[in-house]
Formats: C-alpha cells, structure tokens, sequence
C-alpha cells in the first residue's frame, strides 16, 4: 500500500518509448521504435511555445496515429486533465462540441476538416 520505497529508474534517452507501426503503403507494416528523447524532444518544443501547463486536453485521436502521443502525454507532463473522447462523440460535431463545452476543453487538435465541421456545429449551438 502506497508508494515504493525506491524511485523507478529513469529511462535513458536512447531507451525505447513506445513502437508506432507504418501504415503499410509500401508493403507489410513496419513497427518503428521511438526513443525516449524524441518523446521529451516534442512535449518540451510544444510547452515553450505553447504555455501548456495545467490545461484541459482531449484525445481525439486513434491510439495507431503518433499524435495521441501528444494528446495523452501531454496533459500528463504539465499537470494538466485528459478527457478521453469516445469514438461516436469524435464523429459527431455536434456531440463533440457540446462535450468540449461541458468539459471546458482548452487544447484540442484537428484535421482541418473535422475543425470547419465543428466550427459549424458551433455555429448551430444554442
């Protein structure tokens, strides 16, 4: 019950983070190891331009797309809060929308066509 009497090692940098697998186009997919640098690398570059830092974040994105890398470990790193968005609410603008209000959502990351259609429901929202 409660915490180890001794911290977890860190990783090195060069260790493994996570394996992405290539969406196949040029044959069978290809699992590619990410180390931990360039993991620390992204959130670093994002949270000095960006001011990230306890923020209300969503993970929009399939957990197959290297960008919930982003949308998951970013919140988490900043001491921000990660609202998980279920798929039917991803494909629905409206839906989206009211839960990015609701959950007072301030970082969010969409293809451009998924944005013009939520900033369309926006615009039908009461």
């Amino acid at each position: 019950q409660g915490q180890p009497a001794t911290a977890l090692p860190a990783p090195a940098a060069d260790e493994v983070a996570y394996i992405i697998y290539t969406s196949g186009t040029t044959g069978t997919p290809k699992g590619v190891a990410i180390p931990h640098r360039n993991v620390t690398r992204l959130l670093e570059t994002l949270d000095a331009e960006m001011g990230l830092t306890a923020q209300v974040w969503t993970q929009c994105h399939s957990l197959a797309f290297d960008y919930s890398v982003w949308e998951i470990w970013g919140p988490l790193l900043y001491g921000g809060r990660l609202v998980v968005v279920p798929d039917p609410v991803v494909r629905s603008p409206e839906d989206l929308h009211a839960l990015l209000v609701s959950e007072g959502v301030t970082v969010l990351s969409q293809t451009p066509s998924a944005f013009y259609a939520l900033q369309a429901a926006d615009a039908l929202a009461p």
